[in-house]
């Protein structure tokens, strides 16, 4: 009777997560562990499942011997293929099956996945993103500073988006001080799984190069020229509009350069958890002669517990030709804060 019951019990078990795991999305980890519920997208060597029990979970993709998703995908694999269709399981543990649209399916590991981007789920559910904010005081100056950054991304079936923003400012005993602001927003359309359309806008102000407002438009394309299991590497160029008013009241007029610009990021997932991000744009004027900017921005991330990480943020920016005569042409610094990644 006893041997009877248990094996009612087992079965009905099974019966039960077989039937969740028709309707849900499935995570099966190497150490026995199974996560049950809705895979939101994968990016940088690790997926994110919104589990029934556990809510929303990042799980290094070394980590899963079985996969199982029911919706359609967009696909981009380290080899830069890129794929429409769906993802089925592989008998082979640590590996995935890619169903496309109009081409023959194709079984790769799932550690080649470098990037799913989900295209039937709500808008808010495909943010991802990151929010920071840090605070610094020094005795001597009787002077505080903060400062804020928030990153947010969204993927279509062939758009890319990133809003990125950025300030700080300066706290003393009388007045608050906006030092340094940045807002930009990056759209690319997929030409390919390597080429792409890329347009920017962006708002700059930097006081301490006699900056009180530049806005910036560039439309151009580039190119992903390394695609690795722990690190990217992309070039964009093309056209930059650029309008400028210095912290004395002069406006500059429309500006013309020719920009080229590099974003990389590394990821390692082995303890310690560490991601680096980093642009390095430099802007060659066409309107006047010999002027050279350059920005440099970069994020060192260590995880301190699951979303919560622990951020260096060095900045420079240099101008061989500041608004100002009376500026500085090279600025420095680095913002330490605590970001949250969701």
């Amino acid at each position: 009777m006893i041997r009877r019951f248990i094996l009612i019990y087992i079965g009905t078990i099974c019966s039960v997560v077989a039937g969740l795991g028709q309707n849900k999305d499935s995570i099966y980890l190497y150490n026995g562990q199974i996560l049950i519920g809705e895979i939101r997208g994968a990016n940088f060597g690790s997926i994110t499942i919104d589990d029934m029990d556990l809510k929303m979970q990042s799980v290094k993709l070394f980590k899963i011997r079985r996969l199982r998703i029911r919706e359609m995908f967009k696909i981009e694999t380290l080899d830069k293929h890129l794929y429409f269709g769906l993802l089925e399981v592989s008998q082979k543990p640590g590996w995935i099956v890619i169903r496309p649209d109009r081409e023959p399916a194709e079984e790769i590991p799932i550690v080649d996945i470098y990037q799913l981007i989900a295209l039937n789920g709500e808008f808010f559910k495909r943010l991802e993103g990151s929010l920071s904010a840090g605070f610094s005081y020094a005795r001597s100056s009787d002077i505080g500073q903060v400062n804020f950054n928030s990153t947010v991304g969204f993927a279509t079936r062939h758009f890319n988006y990133q809003l990125q923003g950025s300030e700080i400012g300066s706290i003393d005993s009388s007045h608050f001080s906006r030092d340094n602001e940045n807002l930009q927003l990056f759209a690319g359309y997929n030409l390919s799984a390597v080429w792409f359309v890329a347009g920017v806008g962006q708002y700059q102000r930097n006081l301490e190069l006699s900056i009180a407002r530049r806005w910036l438009q560039m439309a151009g394309g580039g190119k992903k020229l390394v695609v690795k299991d722990t690190w990217q590497l992309l070039v964009v160029s093309g056209l930059t509009f650029t309008q400028e008013k210095s912290t004395e009241g002069v406006s500059s007029g429309l500006l013309l350069e020719l920009p080229i610009m590099f974003q990389f990021n590394f990821f390692k997932f082995h303890h310690p958890d560490i991601q680096i991000a980093s642009t390095q744009t430099a802007y060659f004027s066409l309107s006047e002669k010999g002027r050279i900017r350059y920005d440099s921005n970069t994020s060192f991330s260590w995880q301190l517990i699951r979303y919560f990480y622990l951020t260096l943020g060095p900045y420079a920016s240099f101008d061989s030709k500041p608004p100002s005569q009376t500026g500085e042409k090279f600025d420095y610094g680095i913002a330490v804060s605590l970001s949250y990644k969701f």
